[in-house]
């Protein structure tokens, strides 16, 4: 029997991918069978589009695949949830349910984007700038973990996400570095917040970077995790990061060379280099050749962006790389501590580029010790 509050949350949780795709279709888990009239009533309750349960999964393209399985997880805890699930209102993912949001916060050229906050509002401001075209949920287990002492500010990439309420993808105004970064200021004025601590992770740390080097006293230091910097010949960039931005370039000339990538994405064995937990969140951008055509325009300028003109930014810095991190080349991050004035760096002998989002007890220490260092000497 699947757990009602946990099957709420789960499609909470992938809430972007199911607006972003409608007329998916659901493998029903064989070991906690799922009815379609049990998740036609969570999907109502949530307003959801209709997923169509089907009784095997083979036919199923990536997509429906990895939340054909993020499902099945949820269907087999044990647990519910009691409290807003039982009482009929939408429940939240859990590493957000004490937060707020998603609330609208509108850049500069007018680009709606959605944004979350967590945490006491008096608190200090630590704000996620997390992987480019990700979900939030992606960043949920470092709200969870950092929601109490700090107040947690994130938001998802312009252009690549409904607009509070909306089904279709605000329109994408712009997509360079410097908008992106824009966006930042954008969240904090919405939330009335003057400044933060800000913290990039992958493509993030390129944001971040670039929004220390115009926001001034408003970012009160950096946290940079496993970046993605294209430092030109200064610093080596791995095979993944090549081939990466060999597809962004592809999709991002044209809608019609996106729907070609996406072709390719829709093979269930794309899914076989995904970490099933949240392969969800991590294929949301391929999930449909306008999402991809975005993706590639946005990131594509993230990772083709000469980062070294921010290595003068003046705040205080932590630099995180690990020795096993085969997505994003440790040496990128090596030349960037070297370089801002004021950086520490730590490279993790252990722990590959995806395990910096899921904020484990050793990456939260590392985190929470450089911010308490930082409280002290303010």
């Amino acid at each position: 029997m699947d757990s009602p509050g946990r099957l709420a949350e789960a499609l909470t949780d992938a809430d972007a991918l199911v607006r972003a795709v409608p007329g998916l279709r659901i493998a029903s888990p064989a070991r906690a069978p799922l009815s379609q009239q049990r998740l036609d009533a969570v999907t109502a309750r949530l307003g959801l589009p209709r997923l169509e349960v089907v009784p095997d999964p083979a036919g199923l393209w990536s997509v429906e695949l990895a939340l054909s399985r993020h499902l099945a997880r949820a269907c087999a805890e044990d647990r519910t949830v009691a409290g807003p699930d039982r009482a009929g209102a939408p429940a939240r993912p859990a590493a957000l349910r004490h937060g707020a949001g998603p609330v609208p916060a509108r850049a500069a050229d007018g680009t709606v984007l959605r944004c979350w906050s967590a945490g006491p509002p008096e608190a200090p401001v630590v704000a996620l700038v997390t992987a480019c075209g990700m979900p939030a949920g992606l960043a949920a287990g470092w709200m969870r973990a950092l929601a109490g002492p700090f107040r947690v500010v994130t938001w998802e990439s312009r252009g690549m996400f409904a607009e509070p309420g909306g089904q279709r993808p605000a329109p994408l105004t712009a997509h360079d570095v410097a908008s992106q970064a824009g966006d930042l200021l954008a969240v904090l004025d919405a939330l009335d917040v003057p400044g933060a601590h800000v913290m990039g992770l992958c493509g993030g740390a390129v944001v971040a970077l670039a929004a220390a080097a115009t926001a001034g006293p408003r970012v009160s230091s950096l946290s940079l995790w496993h970046g993605d910097y294209d430092l030109g010949d200064a610093a080596p960039r791995t095979e993944h990061q090549r081939d990466m931005q060999a597809m962004m370039a592809m999709a991002a000339r044209s809608e019609e060379k996106a729907t070609g990538v996406h072709r390719l994405m829709r093979r269930p064995v794309v899914l076989d280099s995904l970490r099933p937990d949240i392969a969800h969140h991590l294929i949301y951008p391929y999930a449909t050749p306008l999402l991809l055509h975005r993706y590639g325009l946005l990131n594509g300028a993230i990772m083709s962006h000469d980062s070294r003109p921010y290595l003068s930014a003046a705040p205080p810095a932590l630099v995180v790389t690990s020795r096993d991190d085969v997505t994003a080349h440790p040496a990128g991050s090596r030349y960037v501590a070297a370089r801002l004035p004021r950086a520490r760096l730590v490279t993790r002998p252990t722990g590959d580029h995806l395990t910096a989002f899921d904020a484990g007890p050793e990456v939260v220490r590392i985190a929470e010790r450089f911010l308490s260092d930082v409280l002290e000497d303010a």
